[in-house]
């Protein structure tokens, strides 16, 4: 299994137009060692520094969003997406995941890369 099989199980998800809301008060997303190094590379390959935590702030938001969202961790891609980790700005998929999807994909990803 790879990581992107897991984030596959995830319905997308658009954030509200200029809202950094969840990457301003989150803290730093925490990460498996399979999307760390993804991070890493993603950094490399952009002539990008490795991010340092700023209060609740993610390291990796800039000025127009999040600097890395093409290689963001599990939690960044699920939040807003399911019942346990709702937009607190009210953002929703057209369709949210059901607590027992969130709980298999919580099972795989924990099974698959911890």
């Amino acid at each position: 299994m790879d990581i992107n099989d897991i984030y596959e199980l995830i319905p997308d998800f658009h954030c509200t137009e200029g809202c950094h809301e969840c990457c301003q008060n989150f803290g730093v997303p925490s990460r498996t060692r399979v999307e760390d190094e993804r991070v890493k590379a993603f950094l490399q390959k952009n002539s990008m520094q490795l991010g340092e935590a700023r209060g609740n702030t993610c390291p990796y938001l800039n000025e127009t969003g999040c600097s890395i969202y093409p290689v963001g961790p599990l939690i960044c891609r699920l939040y807003g997406t399911s019942p346990n980790y709702r937009c607190i700005m009210e953002a929703m998929p057209i369709r949210l995941l059901h607590e027992d999807e969130e709980a298999e994909i919580f099972h795989l990803y924990r099974t698959n890369f911890f």
